[in-house]
């Protein structure tokens, strides 16, 4: 079982997580049960609501596993408007610190001592993103022309008759005409396939950056 820890605004937070394949995640405030669920999702969250416990609302808990089922981390996300965008996107929040020894403290500790190898693999990600689908419609393009199909006798479907509607007499307005470079029809084009590696490089160095802060923080004795 792996556990994530911390005491944010006078509440003890803790997150356990347990299963490899089907994960069973439960979020506990001052050892109060907040939610629970059971998924096989590499990312689980977790809702709090006023009706919980003494009628406060926590925000919610995101637990990452990797693809093959190894705790990553759990982070802390207060209510507010922007719940929903953190949430869906990782980035931000708190994170809770997890149990000393476990998998999830040495993935911490690894990605923090070696913050490039964690944005190569992160932006990896990305790239995968854009180039898997590419070849998996490749491989699928590849093996329908591969076969020899048979001609389907289609039936010959009537004709619907449209009516002749009168023409609309619109203006004539003087479009500026605009010509685009073809250098950036090309850039624009390629545009669609950048944007998912360029984001996760984006998103690998704001999470280093603000682990790092926090790490700082929680260093820091208290005054």
């Amino acid at each position: 079982m792996q556990r994530w820890e911390l005491e944010v605004d006078g509440r003890v937070h803790r997150v356990e997580a347990e299963g490899s394949t089907r994960h069973h995640v439960r979020w506990y405030a001052d050892d109060a049960l907040i939610a629970e669920r059971k998924a096989l999702e590499e990312k689980i969250r977790l809702r709090s609501s006023a009706d919980d416990t003494d009628g406060t609302d926590f925000g919610a808990v995101l637990v990452k596993f990797s693809t093959l089922g190894a705790p990553r981390r759990a982070t802390l996300f207060d209510p507010g408007d922007g719940l929903d965008v953190q949430l869906s996107t990782g980035v931000g929040g708190t994170d809770l610190v997890p149990e000393q020894g476990s998998k999830a403290a040495r993935y911490d500790e690894g990605m923090l001592a070696h913050p490039t190898r964690y944005t190569v693999i992160q932006t990896a990600g990305g790239v995968a993103v854009v180039v898997v689908p590419l070849l998996v419609a490749a491989l699928l393009a590849r093996l329908v022309f591969s076969f020899d199909w048979p001609d389907i006798p289609w039936p010959d479907l009537p004709r619907i008759p449209w009516p002749d509607l009168p023409d609309i007499p619109w203006p004539d307005i003087p479009w500026p005409d605009v010509t685009v470079p073809g250098w950036l029809r090309e850039a624009l084009g390629y545009a669609k396939y950048l944007w998912p590696v360029l984001l996760a490089f984006v998103i690998a160095r704001a999470e280093i950056r603000r682990r790092r802060k926090q790490r700082e923080q929680v260093s820091e004795p208290a005054s």
